[in-house]
C-alpha cells in the first residue's frame, strides 16, 4: 500500500518500537456524546466496539456500522471546521499542515453488506474524505462443500489483508505527514475464522500435536494473542521523532444473536441426544435416574433432561459457540485500550447509542500518571465528573427499590437518581444518522444534566428519545450558542473549559 507520495509500503509490518511513540495526550472528539464522555479515545489509542449481530430489518438494532459512520463524519466535519476557522484557504490540512485521514477497511465478503456500508459512507457525505479499503471477494453461496470451504478460506485471508492494508494507510499518512489518522476495521470476526482454518489445516496435515490444546478448542493461545496483537497494536501515537503523528485504531467485533443461538425452526430436529456414559462424572444419585431412563427408552434430550431437572453434561453446540465467542471478545478486551459494548436489549429499550457502561470503558490515562496520558477533553473532564459512578447507582437504586424501605426519604432518594440518570440520557441522546456534536455542545448538554437544568424539562415528560426531548435539547443549545458565543468557539478550539467560562455557562442556563 502507499499513499499520495507513490511510495511502497508492505501492508504486513511490526507493530511500533517503544522508542517510536509517545503518551497518549490529545482526545478524538468523536462527536457522539455517550462515547466522548463515558469511553474517551485518545488520538493514538486502539478501541474495541462490541456488539451483537444484526438484522437490517429491525427498527431498534444497535447499529454498530451506522454509528461508526457518524463517528467518522464528526471527525470530518469538526476538523474541515476547525481548519476552515484557523486556515480559510487550506481546508485540507491544519495548522502546520498535519491534516486528519479517515480510512474504513471493510472485512466482509457479503456483497449485501459492501453495498449498505459504501451506501451509508455516500448517505452521510463523506465519501470524498474517506479511504475505504475493501474485499473484492464474492461472497455468493456454492453447492459444491469442498468450493464453499475454498471460498470461506479466501473470503478470511483476504479479509486480514483488508484490515492490514487500512492500517498501513493509516500508518503512511501519521508517519509521512506527521498528521492524525483514524483507522476502523470492520469486522476482526474473520481473523478469528482464519486461525481456526489454519489450525484444522495444521492438524490434518501435521496431526494434532501441531497444535496447542487451547486452539485445537477454539480458544485462545499465547500464538493467538500474538497474531491479533500484530494488528491491534499497530495503533500509537508516534513521538517527535517519527513525526508526531497519530493512527487511531477502532475495530468492531460482532458476538452472535442471542437470538439465533437460543432458538430454532428445527431445535427438536437437531436438539442432541446423549449418552449415559456422559453422566458418569456426575453424582449417584443422577446417574440412577438416568438409568431408569434408559430402561424406559426415553431419549437423553434436553428437553427430557430439563423436565426432571437433571443438567446437561455438556453445552450445546449453540451454547459452546456462545461461550467461546465471549470468551474471544474477553481475549480482545485483554490486548487493547479500551471497549465500547453496545448492548442489544438497551437499543429494544429505546437507548441510543446503546452504549453500556457498566462494560464500556477506557484504560488510558488509567493508573499512577494521569496528568500527562489522559483520552478525554479537558472541557468534559470538569464536566462528566462522577457520571459513571451516577448512572451505576441509579440503576443499583431502582434494582433495590422493590425491597427498600417505603419512608418519603427513601422514596425520594430514589426519584432524585432516576431524576438525575435520565437527564443525562437526555443529554447523551443521539440517532446514528442524526447530526453530530462539536465538543462545545457536548459540554453545555452534560452540564445542563449534572446541574440540574434539564429537570424541568424532564417534568414536562421530555424523555430521551421523545420529539419533546429532542426538541428541548436543541433549543438550549441553540440559545447558549447564540448568548455565548465566543465560549463555545473557545471550548472547540482549546478543547478546555475554564472555570469563569463555565460559570458563565450555568448563569446562561439558570
Amino acid at each position: 500500500a502507499g499513499g499520495d507520495s507513490g511510495r511502497l509500503r508492505p501492508i504486513f509490518v511490526p507493530i511500533p518500537k517503544i522508542s517510536e511513540i509517545g503518551l497518549i495526550d490529545s482526545p478524538l472528539v468523536t462527536g457522539i456524546t455517550a462515547i466522548d464522555a463515558l469511553t474517551p479515545i485518545g488520538k493514538g489509542q486502539n478501541m474495541l466496539i462490541v456488539g451483537p449481530e444484526e438484522d437490517d430489518n429491525d427498527g431498534r438494532r444497535v447499529n454498530k456500522r451506522g454509528w461508526m459512520i457518524n463517528l467518522l463524519r464528526n471527525v470530518v466535519q469538526n476538523h474541515k471546521k476547525r481548519v476552515s476557522e484557523e486556515d480559510p484557504l487550506d481546508i485540507q490540512t491544519s495548522v502546520g499542515g498535519k491534516g486528519v485521514r479517515c480510512f474504513y477497511g471493510l472485512t466482509s465478503g457479503k456483497n449485501e453488506v459492501r453495498a449498505s456500508v459504501l451506501g451509508g459512507i455516500e448517505k452521510a457525505g463523506i465519501s470524498d474524505d474517506i479511504v475505504t479499503v475493501v474485499s473484492t471477494h464474492d461472497g455468493g453461496s456454492t453447492d459444491d462443500s469442498k468450493d464453499n470451504d475454498a471460498s470461506k478460506k479466501l473470503e478470511a485471508a483476504e479479509a486480514v489483508a483488508v484490515a492490514a492494508a487500512a492500517v498501513t494507510l493509516g500508518e503512511h499518512h501519521a508517519l509521512t505527514t506527521g498528521g492524525d489518522a483514524v483507522v476502523v476495521i470492520d469486522d476482526i470476526n474473520l481473523h478469528k475464522s482464519l486461525w481456526d482454518m489454519t489450525t484444522q489445516e495444521l492438524v490434518q496435515i501435521y496431526g494434532v500435536d501441531s497444535v496447542v490444546e487451547a486452539d485445537l478448542n477454539g480458544g485462545s493461545s499465547s500464538e493467538m494473542r500474538g497474531f491479533f496483537s500484530g494488528l491491534i497494536q499497530r495503533a500509537a501515537r508516534y513521538n517527535a521523532k517519527k513525526g508526531s503523528g497519530s493512527v487511531t485504531l477502532i475495530l468492531l467485533s460482532t458476538l452472535p444473536n442471542p437470538d439465533d443461538t437460543e432458538t430454532n425452526d428445527d431445535a427438536e430436529d437437531e436438539e442432541p441426544v446423549f449418552e449415559a456414559s456422559d453422566f458418569d462424572a456426575m453424582a449417584e444419585k443422577i446417574q440412577d435416574r438416568i438409568s431408569m431412563l434408559v430402561k424406559a427408552k426415553v431419549p437423553l434430550t434436553p428437553t427430557n433432561l430439563a423436565k426432571i431437572q437433571i443438567p446437561v453434561p455438556r453445552p450445546s453446540a449453540a451454547e459452546n459457540v456462545k461461550r467461546l465467542a465471549l470468551q474471544h471478545v474477553e481475549d480482545l478486551i485483554s490486548m487493547s485500550d479500551g471497549q465500547v459494548w453496545l448492548d442489544g436489549e438497551l437499543a429494544k429499550q429505546g437507548r441510543s447509542p446503546p452504549l453500556d457502561s457498566t462494560r464500556s470503558l477506557t484504560r488510558v490515562g488509567v493508573g499512577a500518571d494521569t496528568r500527562t496520558c489522559r483520552a478525554d477533553a479537558p472541557a468534559l473532564r470538569s464536566v462528566v465528573g462522577s457520571l459513571r459512578f451516577e448512572f451505576q447507582q441509579a440503576t443499583d437504586v431502582l434494582n433495590s427499590s422493590s425491597g427498600a424501605s417505603s419512608s418519603s426519604s427513601a422514596a425520594g432518594d430514589t426519584a432524585k437518581q432516576v431524576r438525575k440518570r435520565d437527564a443525562f440520557l437526555l443529554a447523551m441522546h443521539q440517532e446514528p444518522d442524526g447530526e453530530g456534536r462539536r465538543l462545545s455542545q457536548e459540554v453545555v448538554a452534560l452540564l445542563a444534566a449534572s446541574g440540574g437544568h434539564l429537570d424541568g424539562v424532564l417534568a414536562r415528560g421530555a424523555r430521551a428519545g421523545t420529539p419533546e426531548g429532542k426538541g428541548a435539547l436543541e433549543g438550549l443549545l441553540g440559545f447558549v450558542e447564540a448568548e455565548v458565543p465566543d465560549i463555545m468557539a473557545s471550548i472547540d478550539k482549546t478543547l478546555d473549559l475554564t472555570l469563569e467560562d463555565k460559570e458563565m455557562l450555568e448563569r446562561v442556563m439558570r
